[in-house]
């Protein structure tokens, strides 16, 4: 079976990466992938970064000059084009060149958030790993004549948490089918643990930001108020070259100098995994301070880097908040909160409770094979099988 896959965002390398090029990697067994992209991705810094085989996976490159549209087309629909152009270009172009590609495929999966992308291929999957957001009345109009922004040329919504699944089915009226990321736990092992607090998430402000400033200025907080001298905070987390991430990132390491804070910043794979080995407290604060009702995009729409923590024997105090609460058991594999306060007192219980760190720490081992590869690569075959 051919089929096409859409991945809008590559480059980023990160958790919403990992799960289309897993499901790509399984696929890619006893199927003919291709990636349809508009520049050619770096396959092996992608598998490098992200534990994932990319080697029988091909690259559809449709880059190139403007798309030209034929003659043929009516005077109103060629209106609603220009309009489109103006509203939202290169977007409508993109939009078409990968619309037309589809064709070409026995089984479609479009990745981008927020698609217009009507699929032609025989069947077609949205895989949708963010809530949507309802768009201006404008962009709604022109979406609605030219491309799909319903999904309605769509067999299915496949979505990675039952976070998400509220919000999309909210906003697509359809029902959505979870997904949940694929973790390798069995690679995250417990090592000699040290007084490591962790935290993974890429450095940057834009849809959802991971919350590294708060989250330093809370360990700052932390030593001050508690006397931490024996503690340290490691942040690991890609860090692209736009000026806007960069300030940040810059900001965030200004906001601890003189304090045991390391930054990792495009850190590989084995450097993660020892991290997570040592670490034996795991922070996560995306969605920290935001209005989960008014923008659950600025959630974290589930936590694979909780899952890996977990599996690692690292014990999560994270957010209750976005998909965090579907794999954290608040008191029992974990704990949950809502303030920076309470992630201070949650944290400090289990710096001077070792009894219960121990006991959360096993818990946490046995919570993290719910999200197991194996269980993943199960439902994959269930769900994009014919």
């Amino acid at each position: 079976m051919k089929i096409g896959i859409y991945p809008a965002a590559l480059s980023i390398m990160g958790g919403g990466e990992k799960y289309i090029g897993k499901i790509a990697e399984i696929l890619s067994r006893e199927n003919e992938i291709s990636f349809i992209v508009f520049s050619q991705p770096d396959f092996k810094e992608l598998e490098t970064r992200l534990g994932i085989d990319l080697s029988r996976v091909a690259v559809n490159n449709i880059g190139g000059p403007a798309l030209l549209l034929p003659p043929s087309l009516a005077a109103a629909k060629k209106m609603a084009l220009f309009l489109a152009k103006r509203i939202f270009s290169p977007t409508a172009v993109n939009t078409y060149r990968v619309s037309k590609c589809t064709r070409k495929y026995d089984l479609f999966m479009n990745q981008e958030h927020e698609t217009f992308i009507p699929s032609h291929s025989t069947r077609s999957f949205l895989i949708c790993e963010v809530p949507p957001r309802k768009q201006p009345l404008l962009r709604r109009i022109v979406t609605g004549l030219l491309f799909d922004p319903k999904a309605t040329s769509y067999d299915k919504i496949v979505v990675n948490s039952y976070f998400t699944k509220k919000w999309v089915e909210k906003y697509y009226r359809r029902e959505a089918e979870v997904l949940y990321p694929p973790i390798d736990t069995n690679s995250f092992i417990p090592s000699s643990k040290q007084n490591i607090i962790l935290s993974v998430g890429r450095f940057c402000t834009a849809l959802h930001c991971k919350k590294q400033l708060e989250m330093v200025k809370s360990f700052r907080k932390l030593c001050v108020e508690h006397d931490l001298k024996d503690w340290a905070y490691h942040l690991v987390g890609g860090l692209g070259s736009t000026p806007r991430d960069r300030d940040y990132f810059v900001s965030c390491q200004e906001e601890v100098r003189g304090l045991s804070v390391y930054f990792h910043a495009n850190a590989t794979l084995e450097v993660l995994k020892e991290l997570y080995g040592k670490a034996r407290i795991f922070w996560h604060a995306t969605g920290l301070g935001e209005d989960e009702n008014e923008h659950p995009e600025c959630m974290e729409h589930f936590g694979i880097t909780t899952v890996e923590a977990m599996a690692a024997g690292c014990v999560p105090v994270v957010i209750n908040k976005g998909g965090q609460p579907e794999i954290v058991q608040n008191r029992i594999n974990g704990f949950l909160f809502d303030t920076s306060g309470e992630l201070i007192d949650c944290t400090i219980k289990l710096i001077r409770d070792e009894a219960l760190w121990k006991k959360m720490s096993e818990a946490c081992i046995i919570r993290s094979q719910q999200f197991s590869l194996i269980n993943f690569e199960k439902r994959v075959e269930g769900i994009f099988s014919c």
